[in-house]
């Protein structure tokens, strides 16, 4: 599978033979991962299904056997119960919503990544492999793409590494997708020792392919002095800065001409000077613009930087999420001497192989956590039943806390969290929370407002849940169920009595089955409603979603993926009287015909992407063309007589 006509220049590091040894290896065992469509009680769609050579590949489609994600596209990020980045200023150009980390038999230098895509392909942003010490080297960086809808195989141009490895993590950005992407399996190709140029005994970068050089070019490329960073004219750059960017940064502050007129005083000869005579406030203004690194190379520059970029008024937001790669102990004691009015953290992904433990985190939390308001722990394997007794004890003002795929916490820490009293925010994905201590939290939190409980198995009755939240929760506005099995129609049918709710999530939860009457309770008593997820509840029919159509006017997102039994009927229906609907997942219902979609995706271009099916779209027929146009005139028809209507009561009220 590696071209040979490339490796005619190298050989091995301190190998008598003169042949390369490449080593392919397919994925022996996923240890980590932030989201699957499956569940962890099923094979279907999870992570696991990456383990192993290809079982589909070159073959195109949705197939369960493939490794899925939980989102895809941009719907989640609109959606009520999204969630905004903290230190926002902090976040590349390149932003991942999902990682996986993958691990081999063997450690060896690496050569080649590929990536088997199978469904929907474009969105591995980085690849990054861990060395013997567990450090992370980034061997690719991209942005997602476009491609075609057709299997591929991802094979970037890697950067060279000088540590054998047999852990990868792939990072994934999915928001410009139509539709889930599907990964069938990952190959790492390499070597056991370094391979390296058979002419100039050096290890090649990007070009596999390296012209001879000479003794003192090839010490000077082992050394890797010839990489010279950009010269700066920094009081240039700073003049240029405070005439043309400043102005736009404090555009609408009302400061602007306060620093303009300090700025006219200034001797523009050297620049030198220039810095030093603006105001510490303004200068802090403009640090707030600057992203966490930026803010460390900062306090090297001087003693005034250094006392103004550790200033604790500009860590009131941390985001160590985007560094997880680097963040450890030491970082952590580090930031926490400017962390003394902190009150939004996200360590999400970060602290893996003990880089950070459970004592670290509570340290930092006792010194720090006194005003939070908003933490997030996502995929925190250090986070244990202390971690969460320390919270509950030193975040009274929490409002937020999210813990997905938390494993290490149990029964103990899940109930220590009821003491908390202020929650608005509580994300429960994937952990192991049980009936009890969930009903106890819920009970002492009347303000909560979003709560994700998906994939939580370990909760017995979640209908005595639904019916905990109708009691306690009247503020609630979004929900999610996904794949909590023990859900049944009393429990749909008890959340009618949270009038607030503008989300539902109710996907794949086999247990409601035929829901009866409690859609309609759910419709009437939440005509708020704008997300509404029914994918695979396999009985539902139009009659039982007629009541959203007739009682939900603000619905913009639904999803009734794997309906068997819906019909294009009530697919023009939610098209044509839903006026706010954006998205309508209607994939794998087999009574929707693939030429109605593509046509149904013509006349409502506003509401795409809206549907994906397995097979390729066909041409409508003239009869499926009459019927939708029908339906468009009949609803110009009603909206024209709407409007005559009211004008008739103005005029007789008046």
């Amino acid at each position: 599978m590696v071209d040979d006509d490339k490796l005619l220049l190298f050989d091995v590091s301190n190998s008598d033979d003169t042949d390369i040894v490449f080593i392919e290896q397919f994925v022996q065992s996923v240890i980590g991962f932030s989201s699957q469509y499956g569940s962890d009680v099923s094979i279907s769609y999870t992570a696991y299904n990456i383990i192993g050579k290809p079982s589909k590949f070159p073959d195109y489609g949705d197939f369960p056997q493939a490794f899925v994600m939980r989102t895809y596209g941009k719907w989640w990020n609109e959606a009520p119960s999204r969630t905004l980045p903290f230190m926002p200023q902090s976040l590349g150009k390149i932003i991942s919503q999902d990682f996986i980390d993958l691990l081999f038999e063997e450690a060896v230098y690496p050569f080649r990544v590929s990536v088997y895509e199978t469904y929907n392909p474009g969105s591995v942003v980085r690849i990054w492999a861990a060395d013997h010490e567990n450090h992370w080297r980034l061997l690719w960086e991209g942005e997602p793409q476009k491609v075609d809808h057709t299997p591929m195989i991802f094979s970037p141009v890697i950067e060279t590494i000088n540590s054998p490895t047999r852990l990868l993590r792939l990072e994934f950005d999915h928001s410009h997708l139509e539709y889930y992407t599907e990964l069938d399996a990952v190959l790492l190709v390499g070597t056991k020792e370094p391979i390296v140029n058979a002419e100039t005994h050096q290890v090649p970068s990007h070009d596999l392919i390296v012209p001879p050089v000479g003794k003192l070019t090839s010490q000077i490329l082992q050394h890797n002095i010839h990489n010279i960073p950009p010269q700066i004219d920094i009081p240039n750059s700073i003049v240029n800065f405070l005439e043309e960017e400043l102005p736009q940064l404090l555009k609408g502050t009302g400061e602007v001409g306060q620093v303009l007129s300090t700025f006219n005083k200034v001797t523009l000869s050297t620049g030198a000077e220039s810095f030093d005579i603006l105001p510490d406030e303004t200068v802090l203004k403009i640090f707030g613009y600057l992203s966490l690194l930026s803010l460390c190379r900062c306090a090297q520059v001087s003693r005034r930087f250094h006392d103004l970029a550790t200033d604790s008024q500009l860590y009131t937001e941390l985001n160590l999420k985007v560094y997880w790669y680097c963040v450890t102990a030491t970082a952590l004691r580090s930031v926490s001497k400017q962390c003394l009015y902190l009150q939004k953290l996200d360590l999400s992904w970060c602290g893996d192989f003990n880089h950070i433990i459970s004592e670290d985190f509570i340290d930092f939390i006792e010194e720090c956590g006194g005003h939070l308001t908003h933490l997030r722990l996502n995929c925190c394997k250090f986070a244990d039943n202390y971690c969460a007794m320390k919270v509950a004890e030193k975040c009274k003002n929490l409002k937020e806390l999210c813990l997905r795929s938390c494993h290490n916490i149990t029964e103990l820490g899940f109930q220590s969290l009821a003491s908390l009293k202020n929650l608005q925010y509580l994300d429960l994905y994937r952990t192991f929370i049980d009936l009890g201590p969930l009903k106890a939290i819920l009970k002492s939190s009347p303000q909560l407002k979003h709560i994700n409980m998906g994939s939580c198995g370990h909760i017995s009755n979640m209908d005595d849940v639904a019916q905990t939240l109708a009691a306690y929760n009247k503020e609630l506005v979004s929900v999610d169920f996904w794949k909590t099995y023990s859900l049944t129609p009393v429990g749909v049918k008890a959340l009618h009595k949270c009038q607030k709710l503008e989300e539902v999530d109710l996907g794949w939860c086999g247990g409601v089955g035929a829901p009866g009457d409690s859609f309609r309770s759910l419709a009437t008593g939440c005509p708020c409603l704008r997300k509404l997820f029914l994918a695979a509840l396999r009985s539902i029919t139009d009659r039982d979603l007629e009541p959203f159509i007739e009682h939900c006017p603000a619905l913009e997102q639904v999803d009734l993926m794997g309906g068997h039994s819906i019909t294009s009927d009530i697919c023009v229906k939610f098209l044509t009287r839903c006026n706010k609907l954006r998205l309508l997942d209607v994939s794998f219902c087999d009574q929707v015909q693939d030429s109605e979609v593509a046509y149904w995706r013509m006349v409502f271009p506003h509401v795409k992407p809206w549907c994906q099916s397995a097979n390729h779209p066909s041409n409508p027929s003239s009869e499926q063309w009459n019927l939708v146009l029908g339906y468009c005139h009949l609803r110009r028809e009603l909206l024209y007589l709407t409007r005559q209507a009211e004008v008739w009561i103005s005029e007789d009220f008046n």
